[in-house]
């Protein structure tokens, strides 16, 4: 048998899938539980929550979500805030109420491609929708997700640059999988994960 040597393109192989795992778990990790609202979802560790005058700097609009939480590099983030007069979204018939968003998106930018929308989650049923669009000339990968606790309606995006979406896909599904409706002992959950 053949000493491997630490120039050996097998044992650089085997460090980078090493490095590898460990982002991936650093990405993965799903930190504590947040309440918002009606609700508890646990937002991956490596996002932090922004105070308003950073939350200025990525959203001009002085309409911008209630919460957000972006990672140390500011290109990734996670925003969540209740709608006011959203009935128009959960029609009768419709599969994902998000159908009318997709139409409106496409409509503002035909360089938007939607992907794909669906359903995810236990307890709370949350509506997604995963698509590409542009700011300035980037892309950016983007999930809206959508989702009702008690008499709120909630909406939550992820973005990201859009060359980065399949390092953080994983997270964001399993973080809409957490989302629960909030109750006296959500303070507890931390303890019982």
């Amino acid at each position: 048998m053949e000493k491997i040597d630490e120039e050996d393109v097998d044992c650089f192989l085997l460090k980078m899938e090493q490095i590898r795992e460990l982002e991936e778990n650093r990405e993965t990790d799903m930190g504590k539980w947040h309440r918002f609202s009606q609700c508890i979802i646990r937002i991956p560790a490596v996002f932090l929550p922004v105070e308003g005058t950073l939350a200025a700097d990525i959203f001009w609009s002085e309409n911008r979500p209630e919460t957000m939480f972006l990672t140390e590099e500011r290109t990734e983030g996670i925003t969540l805030q209740e709608l006011k007069e959203a009935e128009f979204l959960w029609k009768e018939g419709e599969e994902n109420p998000l159908e009318p968003v997709k139409k409106m998106l496409e409509k503002l930018d035909d360089r938007t491609v939607c992907y794909d929308m669906g359903t995810e989650g236990d307890e709370v049923k949350v509506h997604w929708l995963e698509y590409k669009s542009f700011a300035a000339d980037d892309r950016v990968y983007n999930v809206i997700f959508l989702f009702r606790t008690g008499e709120k309606e909630i909406l939550g995006t992820f973005y990201c640059p859009f060359g980065e979406y399949d390092r953080w896909k994983a997270a964001v599904w399993k973080m809409m999988q957490t989302i629960r409706t909030a109750d006296e002992e959500w303070e507890d959950m931390d303890e019982r994960a």
